[in-house]
């Protein structure tokens, strides 16, 4: 390449700063934008106290012309004013221009401060700023007469009142001036001094009100004062900082993070809303306008038309596509789901360690991405004596062993700043990977925490007991099942069956068959419940379905098959024995899974239901009873059979002999009802066991039938079992608790009982007792509620959810009490800093 010589260099520099001069021509400058404003000047200090007039605008405010239009295709310049979050990084768009306007105080969205000087309160910065920027004519309240202000004066009917001329000052030269300072309360009819009480920290009659009109001369005395000169100069000094440039750009900034904070307010609702219900968010699209754009724009569209702000936001900045932020858009609502989601992790958890002790209830379940979840729920005793169980959120497993299980917990429970040293109980299901003594989750937590009791879950043992005494008990109770899963499969194969079935029946429509299931017991009690109401309809029903000609074949044996069974009268009594003993379960069932339950009322209720099985031993003679007279046959299937003999040995004697029973209903009793009865007495008394250490432990706190020499044994066990949380006085402090409380009787009105009258500090150990007992788990029933709010927001639409997101939207869900009554304001100023964005002043042409 040629050199080129000195000459062409410089024609060649010249011919750049010609085009780079074109160039500047077409970027307007910044002085385009603003309109300069003078302020006036004061010369002197006394004109400065005298004629102190409302504070200059700010020293730019915005033109109202536009720069000139340009025909380049160069890109504008752009201002860096921070502001609050956009949408997935792309910059924000400003809110409505003008954003300042001459006159008007961009910093202050809503006035604070009360037109009326009396009302104003205890002054703050926030509100001294705000009164200075609008200057005392915002506050004078002149009028040509002040009713208000009317004051006996004490001789006779004498009355005085404010006038206009104490609201003037006469200059030495004649001159007449307002006096701006003074401002005027028509609420309590007294003048107020507009610096004094911004400003001064000493107390007077300016500050709190002066209407002495008897003695004018006051207010020209406080003029003169060096502590009203010199709050003047103060104030004339921070209004003229006020209106400076940078101040002008920061309230400028927090306008503008003000109207997206009322933005995200109408977000953080929406979410709140959806995220309650379980709902899911999003559509096929994003489009405002569209029927498919989700829940979520759709709510925001429904708001936007009883909200006129929200209209016009969404008419201004819906639908302007990437690099137009609105704050609309999926990404900030799924920023939000998970900030709201954590920040009621961190209340929950607070709530925790306020409560000191909790216990852990945890369960697994697969999800239909088929990945299997944990479920944690922390159960601790509130402030104000309540049983609480909170649900924390999901986290994936991939082992089921005891030892992979331990660390998911101990990690969850570092996670949410919790002392494991604190747990006291812990609650699962029967699987040996939970329960087992040696290996299980139990005996994990147990080695790191040897006070973590361990109370299987009261609810899923019980239908154990169902459970066991069906597979194992005798031929006559599976029969008898089978029977209801026939009804259930034949009457529900075609609509026209079912209501055939049902259309005659003359109990609640409620009580239908339902398709047994081996974990859930309520649909046994139901479908047995449905068929003794209805015993008679159905069996007629059925034979005449076994009759008729237009029926199939199929059909028509299915039917006669089902007649056959029914006019047993062994599957009458079976129908009655059954009801009775499954609506007992399933109430008692009902009411261990409610999550306030304590152990000392699920051990009443499950004795008092051994107690009940028990009797059922005495009274078969009424259930033979009751059911020949629902039965079509009165004898039983044995009747016409022979009686058979075992032939005799030559050693054997008669009484050596088996007993043949001639009877049928003496053999039907002995080989089905007592054994029925005996496997349910048996199997409940086992699994009764698993609580009574406990309640035997705990028991001296609520048992009334206790003497003075039991307690002191009882409660130096107690308190030897509970070493740091628990001392030798407790013995004592029962004693007299026990004379103290003599209507209450259980746990939770016990300790109650303390916090309603204060007696915290006088019984301590009693209290902390109580917690402790209130705070061990009585089933993981919370833990499978979950399960339910987990198949509705992972459904089979939403199974590529991430996890965060899963557990954020199951957080909102299942606690949507708590979450209702959560102030998200920090979040949303909390996001409006963390994503602050760059702002383009005006768009390229």
């Amino acid at each position: 390449m040629e050199k080129l010589s000195g000459g062409a260099k410089r024609k060649l520099k010249k011919e750049k700063d010609i085009r780079n001069a074109e160039n500047l021509k077409y970027i307007p400058k910044i002085g385009n934008f603003f309109t300069a404003v003078k302020s006036a000047s004061v010369n002197d200090e006394d004109s400065a106290i005298q004629g102190f007039s409302t504070p200059p605008t700010p020293a730019y405010t915005e033109s109202k012309e536009p720069a000139a239009a340009t025909t380049s295709s160069k890109p504008q310049a752009a201002s860096l004013i921070a502001e609050g979050s956009g949408d997935g990084g792309s910059p924000a768009s400003p809110p409505p221009e003008p954003l300042i306007e001459s006159g008007s105080n961009p910093c202050i969205s809503t006035p604070l401060l009360p037109g009326d000087p009396a009302l104003w309160g205890a002054v703050t910065e926030r509100l001294r700023e705000e009164a200075i920027y609008r200057g005392p004519a915002a506050f004078q309240n002149r009028a040509a007469k002040y009713p208000a202000s009317v004051r006996e004066s004490g001789l006779g009917s004498r009355t005085r009142s404010l006038t206009n001329d104490l609201l003037h000052c006469r200059l030495p030269n004649n001159q007449i001036v307002p006096r701006e300072w003074l401002l005027y309360s028509p609420s309590t009819g007294s003048v107020y001094c507009y610096a004094c009480k911004l400003l001064s920290s000493q107390k007077h009659a300016f500050i709190s009100g002066f209407c002495d009109w008897k003695h004018p001369e006051r207010v020209s005395d406080h003029e003169k004062s060096p502590e009203h000169r010199q709050n003047m100069l103060s104030l004339l000094h921070r209004s003229k900082y006020a209106c400076s440039v940078d101040a002008s750009l920061a309230r400028q900034c927090e306008s503008e993070q003000q109207y997206w904070k009322e933005v995200l307010r109408r977000v953080v609702a929406v979410v709140k809303f959806l995220g309650a219900r379980g709902l899911p968010f999003r559509g096929d699209n994003e489009l405002l306008g569209s029927a498919h754009n989700g829940n979520y724009l759709g709510l925001l569209e429904l708001l936007a038309e009883f909200d006129p702000f929200l209209k016009e936001h969404l008419e201004k900045h819906g639908n302007k596509g990437r690099g137009k932020p609105s704050y609309l858009s999926s990404t900030v609502c799924e920023e939000f789901i998970s900030l709201m989601g954590e920040k009621t992790k961190q209340v929950i958890a607070e709530e925790h360690k306020r409560a000191k002790y909790f216990s852990v209830i945890v369960d697994s379940t697969p999800d239909l991405a088929h990945v299997d979840q944990l479920t944690f729920v922390f159960r601790f005793v509130s402030a104000d004596g309540r049983v609480v169980e909170r649900f924390l959120g999901f986290e994936p497993i991939h082992s089921h062993t005891g030892v992979s299980l331990a660390e998911s917990v101990i990690e969850m429970v570092r996670h949410l700043g919790l002392d494991l040293s604190n747990c006291r109980g812990q609650s699962y299901d029967n699987a040996s990977n939970m329960a087992g003594k040696y290996s299980g989750l139990q005996a994990h937590l147990k080695k790191e925490n040897p006070l973590i009791h361990y109370t299987p879950c009261a609810a899923h043992s019980l239908n154990l007991v169902g459970v066991n005494c069906v597979d194992n008990c005798c031929e006559e109770v599976n029969s008898f099942f089978e029977l209801l899963q026939s009804l259930y499969r034949f009457c529900s194969a075609s609509t026209h069956r079912w209501n055939t079935v049902f259309k005659d029946s003359k109990h609640n429509i409620k009580y239908t068959f339902k398709s047994l299931s081996t974990t859930r017991w309520n649909c046994r009690a139901d479908s047995t419940k449905a068929l003794k109401v209805n015993y008679r309809s159905i069996r007629d029903i059925l034979a005449k379905i076994s009759l008729d000609c237009d029926e199939k074949t199929q059909t028509k044996l299915e039917a006669a098959a089902l007649v056959l069974k029914l006019d047993k009268l062994e599957t009458v009594i079976m129908t009655m024995l059954w009801d009775r003993v499954l609506q007992r379960f399933k109430a008692t069932s009902d009411q261990l899974q409610k999550s306030d339950m304590d152990l000392a009322t699920a051990l009443g209720l499950l004795r008092s239901l051994l107690s009940y099985v028990g009797d059922l031993r005495e009274e078969f003679s009424e259930l033979e009873e009751s059911a020949r007279a629902v039965s079509v046959t009165q004898n039983y299937q044995f009747d016409t059979q022979r009686v058979r003999k075992r032939k005799r040995f030559a050693d054997e004697s008669a009484d050596d002999s088996e007993v043949a029973f001639n009877d049928s209903s003496q053999k039907f009793k002995v080989e089905t009802y007592y054994i029925i009865i005996d496997r349910l007495y048996s199997c409940l008394s086992k699994r009764i066991e698993a609580y009574t250490h406990v309640c035997d432990l705990f028991g001296v706190l609520f048992e009334r039938d206790c003497d003075d020499c039991d307690v002191r044994v009882r409660a130096a066990k107690l308190s030897s079992t509970y070493p740091t949380d628990l001392d030798s006085s407790l013995s004592d402090e029962l004693i007299q608790f026990k004379h103290f409380v003599q209507h209450e009787t259980s746990p939770v009105q016990l300790l109650q009982a303390l916090d309603r009258h204060g007696l915290k500090t006088t019984f301590p150990n009693v209290y902390v007792a109580l917690r402790l007992f209130l705070t061990l788990p009585v089933s993981n029933c919370e833990g499978e509620r979950s399960f339910s709010v987990l198949k509705r927001v992972k459904n089979e639409l939403r199974t590529t959810m991430s996890q965060t997101r899963l557990s954020a939207l199951s957080l909102l869900a299942i606690e949507h009490e708590l979450v209702s009554g959560l102030d998200f304001e920090d979040l949303i100023h909390q996001f409006a800093q963390s994503k602050s964005r760059k702002k383009l002043v005006y768009d390229a042409k």
